[in-house]
């Protein structure tokens, strides 16, 4: 027999009344005290988790329940009927520092996991389920406040500005690509010599990048490689690694009209944040491969990396290398056959 001290609630009334629960061997219990008795069956009991030293709840199924303090009484209970052993296992888990730490490691390996691979996916997922014009609203958006932010009016003559419009549709000519791409042509003592792709297939470019390029073709490495960065949704997924409300929003509950506002956090991601090493990577071996096809040697997009990195400004804010990988790796990268 195993007697405890209980508090019984009949379920109707607030009312609180002592009473003492008895166990037997067979499985029966007994309920009695201040004008309660009655008699019922473990199988008629749901015994609660031990929560520490919490007082536990045993509710009865006919109605009302139990309030017991002896959590180790109804441990002994548990453990003679072969009955909820869930209880005492998880209370001794919780007892032990070691499992408690093991428990702690993997949290934090999940979270890490989730954050490192599956928040990744999930945005490629997302980015991929975003309509082109929306893209395209997002880019525009985001341009205006890049206009506002840090770009002006392109100081370059027309002649040049077209030169530049006409590189690009050479290059757009030879993709099958379902973007309709464009160029904006722009000038900023901040930014300096950069590019920049925009969801949708719209691309920025400095005027002093345009100054800084020796020829052509280096020029067409760095066009090439932005609309890398497009083809591959690198703006979007940047944003969505960056904002994992509207990862969900997107991604999970295909609110699509929702994410218009990201727009606001596209000129973060692109002139702070940049992108990751990952999608640097990506668009550098777009930029290669197209040059390949093309019958322009990848050694281009090297001498313009590297005129970029010669340049680079202690002084400015957004270097268009500030966070991009080792130039070295980069450069093994593209050099590769």
């Amino acid at each position: 027999m195993i007697k405890v001290s209980a508090y019984y609630y009949d379920g109707v009334s607030a009312a609180q009344k002592t009473v003492e629960v008895t166990f037997s061997p067979g499985g029966a219990a007994w309920v009695s005290g201040d004008g309660v008795h009655f008699s019922t069956s473990l199988d008629q009991l749901q015994i609660e988790s031990r929560m520490g030293n919490t007082p536990r709840n045993i509710v009865l199924k006919q109605g009302g329940k139990l309030e017991i303090a002896d959590n180790d009484a109804i441990d002994q209970v548990c453990a003679h009927f072969y009955r909820r052993q869930h209880h005492s296992w998880l209370y001794r888990l919780e007892k032990s520092y070691p499992y408690a730490l093991i428990a702690a490691i993997i949290a934090i390996a999940f979270i890490w996991g989730a954050i490192e691979w599956g928040v990744p996916r999930l945005a490629k997922v997302a980015a991929n389920a975003i309509p082109l014009k929306a893209e395209e609203n997002i880019a525009l958006e985001g341009l205006k406040t890049l206009d506002d932010w840090v770009f002006e009016k392109s100081e370059l003559d027309l002649q040049q500005q077209r030169h530049l419009q006409k590189l690009l549709q050479q290059i757009e000519s030879n993709l099958n690509s379902d973007y309709h791409y464009q160029l904006k042509l722009r000038s900023s003592r901040e930014v300096g010599a950069n590019a920049l792709a925009l969801p949708g297939g719209l691309i920025i470019m400095t005027d002093a990048l345009f100054h800084l390029a020796e020829n052509d073709q280096q020029i067409i490495a760095v066009l090439a490689h932005e609309i890398g960065h497009i083809e591959h949704q690198h703006g979007l997924r940047a944003i969505f690694q960056s904002s994992v409300g509207a990862l969900l929003m997107a991604g999970l509950l295909g609110d699509v009209g929702s994410i218009s506002s990201l727009s606001v956090t596209l000129p973060t991601v692109l002139l702070e944040s940049r992108y990751s090493r990952a999608f640097e990577l990506e668009a550098d071996d777009f930029a290669s491969a197209y040059l390949t096809s093309n019958n322009i040697k990848p050694e281009r997009l090297i001498e313009i990396l590297t005129l970029l990195s010669s340049q680079q400004s202690t002084n400015s804010d957004f270097d268009y290398l500030s966070s991009h990988p080792a130039m070295e790796k980069r450069i093994r990268e593209i050099e590769k056959p």
